[in-house]
């Protein structure tokens, strides 16, 4: 039998992004597939604010799922 992460290339790294919203901040804590926190960001409320939470996010790898 075959799991997922018998499937999982040992190097790649899934990212999950939890996001705690406020009215001008965002707080973001990414994981890793394992649940291990990766790193914690806060970025305002803005379209560059978003962008760079996506891009801080893809730099730990692909980005498997975010929530909010």
């Amino acid at each position: 039998m075959r799991t997922i992460d018998a499937e999982r290339q040992a190097d790649q790294i899934e990212v999950i992004v939890g996001v705690d919203t406020h009215l001008d901040f965002h707080v973001a804590v990414a994981l890793d597939h394992l649940g291990r926190r990766l790193g914690e960001s806060s970025v305002p409320t803005t379209a560059n604010g978003y962008e760079g939470l996506l891009s801080w996010a893809e730099g730990f790898g692909p980005l498997r799922g975010a929530a909010g």
